[in-house]
């Protein structure tokens, strides 16, 4: 479970001083701290389970979606989220892992996003055409079809398989509302090669 300070406070108003059960809590590993004023009890193991819960509004997307829906072969150590008018990258770091919110644009926030369950917690994922669509306009701009190509199966790794199973109209309507080169010229390669 999630607490903040405040349910903590709450939860341990008959301790003598709050601050110090939460202390010894923590120490004695009941307790993670997750940010300031902000706790994962024990149980709490994956670490997908907590990242929109550390800086919100966010959603867990680029490589770690990726990895996540297995379309990329390497594992994934930062948990990466979408946020939106931050107009800055925030890392966390706690015992449970580092966490990097990027900036999207509003326009393409709300879009694309599941709520999947994971150790009884809803968490707010990207679907796998809205996180490869993310990945694809954090990177630098990519100017023609084939640089495109190679960004996807070289540069990036996705699976062939798990791309061909991609639901190509969601990925193209959820393509126009970015504002970037790349994706302009990714939107350009799935018209060549769902015309083949």
């Amino acid at each position: 479970m999630v607490k903040t300070i405040e349910m903590l406070q709450f939860e341990y108003s008959g301790f003598g001083n709050v601050y110090n059960k939460i202390a010894r809590e923590e120490r004695d590993g009941n307790l993670i701290k997750l940010k300031r004023g902000l706790y994962a009890t024990k149980d709490v193991k994956n670490p997908l389970v907590v990242a929109n819960y550390i800086f919100a509004p966010s959603y867990i997307s680029f490589e770690t979606a990726l990895a996540y829906y297995n379309m990329i072969p390497e594992r994934v150590y930062l948990i990466k989220s979408a946020t939106y008018k931050k107009n800055k990258t925030k890392i966390y770091e706690n015992k449970l892992g580092r966490f990097m919110y990027e900036d999207v644009s509003k326009q393409v926030f709300a879009y694309g996003v599941d709520n999947i369950e994971i150790e009884g917690f809803r968490v707010q994922i990207a679907s796998r055409e809205k996180a490869l669509l993310d990945m694809i306009a954090s990177v630098p701009p990519r100017s023609n079809i084939k640089e495109v190509e190679e960004l996807l199966f070289d540069d990036l790794r996705i699976s062939e398989d798990v791309y061909s199973q991609l639901d190509m109209n969601k990925m193209y309507e959820l393509a126009k509302l970015y504002k970037s080169t790349t994706i302009k010229n990714y939107m350009a390669y799935m018209r060549v090669n769902n015309d083949k």
